[in-house]
């Protein structure tokens, strides 16, 4: 059947003669179609090339049988007319897949595995790795010879300091031996020497020997010689001096007086000074050699407990030897301490009985302001006491225990290894003994 163009019935749901959906349209009436109308089929030649483009190009589809069993010639001309204009279509839906496939395959198989990369197999490449690898450890190597080297040279100053150390040591030993040697030949001849209480000592042998004697134990020597002129008169005056304490206390026991009862110790232990720490005996007997000097420099007749600080001898034995010799003053020389580190100045202490209980106590007022006047010191007045044996003992004779100053006061301390000071301590001391009756 036609339409009124001539034209076959469009099958139902073809519109425009093109086929519906993606099936081949049936090529049997457009093949028993006249030749008149050839030409204008031929629109609907490139209308069926441009659907069979829409076909899918897998191999799946087929091609119905009814294409496949007509050997018309048309046919085949449309085929390959299709076939042609599909080709590069076709070539060019793959393309984007065989790219795709080519740029897979063409990555190398050195980028998956890097282990493959030619410069990890490559000699050259292992022996720059090598000689970096040499040249770390040189250096390691190198830093441990220094660490040894400084470690030696430590050691080895070490043991020269020591060596020397030891050299000077011993080289210096025999010195001290012949020191000591020397001292204590020049003790024995102090020791004889005083032993005879009639003979008297001139002031620079005297001097001498004490240098000498109190070596063992550093004992701050007076530094005026010789004494400045001027001073009293001390002619026909007898004078009795006790360095109070010695280097070594004595704890044993002695009674206190005839007429007490009680006892005490022989020797007590003495002070040590605040600041360099120095012996209260030592102190004691320095100024006490230098009152002696100064003394006799003015005529006065001097006798001494002790000239050393290496002694053993007993408060009551130093009043005994005091008394023996009759003196018009027995004057023993000590320090004071105190809790209060302010506390400073002179203090007098005499007996608080006795032939002179009665004159005693103004006696040593006027001791304490003399040496007060003498060395600007804080007078601190007298008292009369029966504590100490050493005054009880030598009730007999007028007899003062003068305080010096105070260990505990740093002040005190320092004025007392002062040589200048000590003798200004003399000066009053000799001033008070030109006041004192005669005997």
């Amino acid at each position: 059947m036609s339409t009124g163009e001539g034209r076959p019935n469009q099958p139902k749901g073809r519109p425009n003669g093109r086929p519906n959906g993606n099936k081949v349209p049936d090529l049997n009436e457009f093949m028993h179609k006249d030749n008149a109308s050839a030409k204008d089929e031929q629109v609907d030649v490139q209308a069926l090339i441009s659907e069979i483009r829409r076909v899918p190009t897998n191999g799946n589809s087929a091609v119905p049988s009814k294409l496949s069993s007509q050997p018309s010639d048309s046919v085949n001309k449309a085929s390959s007319v299709a076939a042609s204009s599909s080709q590069p279509e076709t070539q060019a839906m793959r393309r984007p897949g065989n790219n795709q496939g080519t740029s897979r395959a063409a990555t190398p198989k050195t980028a998956l595995n890097p282990s493959a990369h030619p410069s990890n197999s490559n000699p050259q490449t292992r022996r720059v790795s090598s000689a970096a690898s040499r040249k770390r450890r040189q250096q390691i190597e190198a830093r441990r010879r220094m660490v040894s080297i400084f470690l030696i040279a430590t050691i080895a100053l070490m043991l020269i300091a020591l060596g020397l150390g030891i050299f000077f040591l011993v080289k210096n030993l025999p010195k001290e031996k012949k020191n000591d040697t020397s001292v204590t030949k020049t003790e024995t001849t102090t020791q004889v020497s005083t032993s005879d209480d009639s003979a008297a000592v001139e002031p620079e042998t005297t001097s001498e020997s004490t240098e000498e004697s109190t070596e063992p134990s550093p004992t701050p020597t007076p530094d005026v010689t010789p004494f400045p002129g001027g001073g009293p008169n001390l002619s026909g005056y007898c004078v009795v001096i006790d360095a109070g304490h010695q280097a070594t206390p004595n704890t044993e026991q002695e009674p206190m007086s005839s007429s007490m009862s009680g006892s005490k110790d022989k020797s007590a232990q003495g002070f040590k000074g605040v600041v360099t720490g120095t012996d209260e005996s030592e102190i004691d007997l320095s100024v006490a050699l230098l009152l002696r000097d100064y003394l006799t420099s003015l005529g006065c007749e001097v006798y001494m407990t002790r000239e050393t600080n290496d002694v053993d001898i007993s408060n009551k034995e130093r009043a005994e030897l005091a008394v023996s010799h009759d003196p018009d003053l027995y004057i023993r020389l000590f320090c004071n301490a105190a809790n209060d580190s302010k506390a400073s100045g002179c203090f007098v202490i005499v007996p608080a009985g006795g032939k002179y209980a009665s004159d005693i106590p103004a006696w040593g007022q006027n001791l304490g302001k003399e040496i007060a006047s003498a060395t600007g010191c804080v007078d601190n007045g007298c008292k009369a006491s029966e504590k100490y044996s050493g005054l009880n003992w030598a009730q007999d004779v007028p007899s003062f225990m003068v305080r010096m100053g105070y260990l505990s006061n740093s002040d005190d301390e320092l004025a007392l290894l002062d040589g200048e000071y000590q003798f200004k301590i003399c000066q009053g001391i000799a001033q008070f003994i030109s006041t004192m009756p005669k005997r």
